[in-house]
């Protein structure tokens, strides 16, 4: 399928249902819309994809590495392969999310 609207799609719930995204997927990239509830803490982690996270909607104080920032609309994270990420959502947010190569986690 070529086109696709993300909100059509089945969405994936994370963290027992506190992130809800509707992902698309290539063979080496995903793409997702993703909603966070305001006051959700996302541990830290890593994983083997790297990742971009726009701020669409909403504040989210954010850690890579050992860089911390409030990320606002607009604002993007850039996170390599390998190395811990993760924050608490200041507000209710939506982020698009892209990861290289596909998550296979979130089909």
């Amino acid at each position: 399928m070529s086109f696709s609207t993300l909100a059509s799609l089945p969405a994936k719930e994370i963290f027992g249902g506190a992130v809800r995204g509707h992902y698309a997927h290539l063979e080496r990239l995903t793409i997702g819309d993703v909603a966070l509830q305001a006051g959700l803490t996302v541990p830290l982690r890593q994983h083997p994809h790297e990742q971009v996270a726009y701020v669409i909607e909403g504040r989210f104080q954010f850690t890579v590495g050992t860089e911390t920032m409030v990320l606002e609309p607009g604002m993007v994270a850039l996170i390599p392969g390998g190395v811990l990420h993760g924050g608490t959502t200041l507000t209710a947010c939506r982020v698009l999310d892209v990861f290289s190569p596909a998550r296979e986690d979130y089909r």
